[in-house]
């Protein structure tokens, strides 16, 4: 399974104004990774495809035109990534989520299909090694950590979303919220939205 780490991925007038847009309002509180299992919960915001994971049976499909209508911006980036370092891969999800102090994630996986793909974007300006908030990659049997991405500003850090992961809460000191830009994407499936 390959982990691949980018930085640098948009020029520093487009890194602002993704992170302005994600920091805009419109957040809505109370989204858990894992409903069963999560304690806290945190904000999120959905732009396009399914607004849950495969787990439960939720069908995928290409969600690109969705997002181009919802998020023009978001679109756009996705198309940079797309021709780039995600070129051929079909976006499923894309979505934000923001957890303050106290909000912290626990351990699960983004899908069951071992052709999903997920990929964080670190939009913040500058962010402290005393702020935590890395995301870690455990292995399959969930018993040992076998990597971790910090959480580097204009950072992209691509993994299977089968990997078990957490994206751990922020430090007490930190003064900003931990924002992501998450893409989930396939290899392959249907064309069409399910009706």
């Amino acid at each position: 399974m390959q982990v691949r780490v980018f930085d640098n991925v948009v020029v520093a007038t487009k890194q602002r104004q993704i992170y302005e847009f994600l920091t805009a309002p419109g957040w809505v509180y109370g989204w858990k990774s894992q409903p069963q299992r999560d304690l806290f919960a945190f904000w999120h915001k959905h732009f396009a495809g399914a607004t849950s994971a495969d787990h439960e049976g939720v069908a995928q499909y290409d969600c690109a035109e969705e997002l181009k209508r919802v998020a023009p911006l978001l679109h756009g980036f996705w198309e940079h990534l797309n021709k780039g370092v995600l070129a051929g891969h079909v976006l499923t999800r894309c979505y934000a989520n923001a957890t303050p102090y106290g909000a912290d994630g626990t351990l699960h996986t983004d899908t069951i299909n071992p052709d999903g793909w997920t990929s964080i974007y670190y939009p913040h300006e500058r962010w402290s090694p005393s702020w935590g908030g890395e995301t870690v990659i455990f292995n399959k049997e969930e018993s040992d950590i076998i990597g971790t991405c910090y959480p580097k500003p204009n950072r992209l850090f691509v993994f299977p979303g089968i990997m078990p992961h957490v994206g751990r809460g922020v430090a007490r000191i930190c003064p900003v919220m931990r924002v992501i830009l998450v893409y989930k994407t396939l290899w392959s499936l249907p064309a069409t939205k399910p009706s």
